[in-house]
């Protein structure tokens, strides 16, 4: 078993926003009014954002819903999501969302995701920030 970290360690602890961002699966964090403050690569690639672009943003700004579709929900799903993690400070696990990717031309290409969202508290105990997860589940989706 590994020692805790202790301040006397912090100068070689390892980078934590480094392998955060570097996790093979598809997370994003915001903060309770849902801007974002962190991405891992693998989210930014799969939805083809740059991380300047998006941090500090709101994620349904971010992430619009596909305004040619009158059906899309994703973004009241989602920011209901947000609202229940906060008030509930328990994870939530969504059925898979439609929720189609914009592309840099401005069209829109159908997309299937598996989310989930779940608290991050702070030392007294308040949610402090959401982890987002969306795996990307369109290949399995559009087989179906």
């Amino acid at each position: 078993m590994t020692e805790p970290i202790t301040q006397a360690d912090s100068r070689n602890s390892p980078d934590f926003r480094l392998i955060f961002e570097s996790l093979p699966n598809q997370y994003i964090v915001v903060d309770p009014q849902r801007r974002v403050v962190a991405a891992t690569d693998s989210f930014l690639a799969a939805t083809r954002k740059q991380r300047n672009a998006v941090l500090g943003r709101d994620i349904l700004l971010v992430f619009p819903d596909n305004p040619n579709d009158p059906t899309a929900n994703g973004t009241t799903v989602l920011r209901e999501s947000i609202e229940r993690v906060v008030a509930t400070r328990e994870a939530d696990i969504l059925p898979v969302q439609r929720y189609d990717m914009e592309l840099p031309d401005g069209s829109y290409e159908e997309r299937y995701w598996q989310p989930l969202n779940a608290p991050v508290f702070d030392g007294n105990g308040e949610v402090t920030c959401i982890i987002h997860g969306a795996e990307d589940v369109t290949a399995q989706e559009l087989r179906n």
